[in-house]
């Protein structure tokens, strides 16, 4: 399938009126393990608070693309620039948060939200003050002294994005966070997350296979191939914010899904 390119500028997300600086840039990215190509001529702007998805058949290279993105594995060519600075072969300039929530159960939810600070400096009483109060206000401030055996999927999956969000990046990669959770649990979890990012202004990379969540969350969805995974085809999703779950039945995002579906399975 031949590559189809976006101009390199800055992307202007839905209802944004100017166009927001370029935050994360990913330029003329080559990943290769041996003789298998992962990632071929990957290049692609993220504007400052935007909420771009990655969409993908399984093996197109969308988790080896955050692996470089966040530092943990070097690309055979290529970089990736944020804010204007070389971050390439360089961890922890990005969040990055997996699909598995990787709590550590002798630690309580509080605990588990200032796992960074407490890994890289030792968290202090401001901390985890300020952890609390970020955890209260979405919903887990009744939580913060238990385990993680004692919360259901989609409370640990909470907890595991606010840890993200109090490590203090401004680009948060999230590879398929609610990939796991039931279809009415996971919608819930979409537009706890919409208000996430709304109200804290991130920028965000997420990982999904759901047409659906993809639609339903970006400004943009960025088409793989399969590998070697390329671009096939950047979309601009033209739905209004905040979206209410009535735009899942829209023309609009119907003929979205439909163009998906022909570059996924053609």
């Amino acid at each position: 399938m031949p590559e189809a390119r976006e101009p390199r500028t800055a992307a202007e997300p839905p209802g944004s009126g100017t166009p927001a600086p370029t935050k994360l840039s990913i330029e003329k990215l080559n990943v290769s393990f041996g003789s298998v190509t992962a990632l071929s001529d990957v290049s692609l702007d993220i504007a400052d608070g935007e909420f771009v998805c990655i969409l993908g058949a399984s093996g197109c290279g969308k988790s080896t693309l955050f692996n470089v993105v966040s530092g943990l594995l070097k690309a055979t060519s290529g970089k990736i620039v944020l804010d204007g600075h070389d971050v390439s072969n360089r961890p922890g300039q990005v969040g990055y948060m997996l699909q598995k929530d990787l709590m550590l159960p002798w630690r309580t939810v509080l605990g588990n939200i200032t796992l960074a600070a407490s890994l890289t400096r030792g968290a202090t009483a401001q901390d985890r003050a300020e952890a609390a109060e970020l955890a209260s206000r979405y919903g887990l401030g009744d939580f913060l002294n238990h385990y993680p055996h004692a919360l259901s999927g989609g409370m640990r999956q909470r907890v595991a994005m606010m840890r993200t969000i109090a490590a203090g990046r401004q680009v948060m990669l999230l590879d398929e966070p609610f990939g796991a959770l039931d279809a009415q649990t996971r919608l819930g979890m979409q537009q706890w997350l919409l208000q996430l990012w709304r109200d804290l202004k991130r920028t965000i990379l997420f990982v999904t296979h759901d047409v659906d969540e993809a639609i339903y969350l970006a400004d943009r969805i960025v088409v793989m191939t399969p590998r070697p995974g390329r671009i096939a085809e950047i979309l601009t999703v033209d739905l209004p914010r905040p979206r209410p779950l009535e735009v899942l039945t829209t023309d609009t995002f119907v003929g979205l899904k439909r163009q998906i579906m022909q570059h996924l399975y053609h």
